[in-house]
C-alpha cells in the first residue's frame, strides 16, 4: 500500500481529465502508488493497476471468509466436538480395520 506522501503526490482533479491529463494520470498509477481522483477537493475515485485490484479483491474475499469463520468459532466455544473413537463407533469401524486398511493414493 502507498505511503501518505506518495498518495499526496498522486492526486489529480477530475477536471484535469477534461484538460487532457487522463493519460498522465493513468500512467502514474502503479501497484505501490495509486492515483486519487478528486472531485470538489474530496476523493472521488482511485486509479490503480489490474494486478493491485485483483490483489485487493482477493484480500477482501479472504477477510470476509475469515470473519465468517471467526463468527462460527465464537458460536461453538462451548461445543467440545466428537472424538475420533466416537465417530468410528457410530460408523461401525474398528481400530483393527483402520490399521489393516490399504493406503489410498490421491492424484
Amino acid at each position: 500500500m502507498a505511503l501518505t506522501a506518495t498518495v499526496l503526490d498522486n492526486m489529480v482533479s477530475v477536471s484535469a481529465f477534461s484538460r487532457g491529463k487522463a493519460a498522465q494520470a493513468f500512467s502514474a498509477a502503479t501497484d505501490a502508488s495509486p492515483v486519487v481522483v478528486l472531485k470538489n477537493n474530496a476523493p472521488f475515485r482511485i486509479i490503480t493497476t489490474p494486478d493491485e485490484y485483483a490483489y485487493l479483491s482477493e484480500v477482501e474475499a479472504d477477510m470476509v471468509l475469515m470473519a465468517e469463520a471467526m463468527a462460527r468459532l465464537s458460536q461453538n466455544v462451548e461445543n467440545t466436538g466428537i472424538s475420533a473413537s466416537e465417530v468410528y463407533a457410530d460408523l461401525g469401524i474398528s481400530q483393527d480395520e483402520l490399521e489393516h486398511m490399504d493406503d489410498v493414493e490421491l492424484s
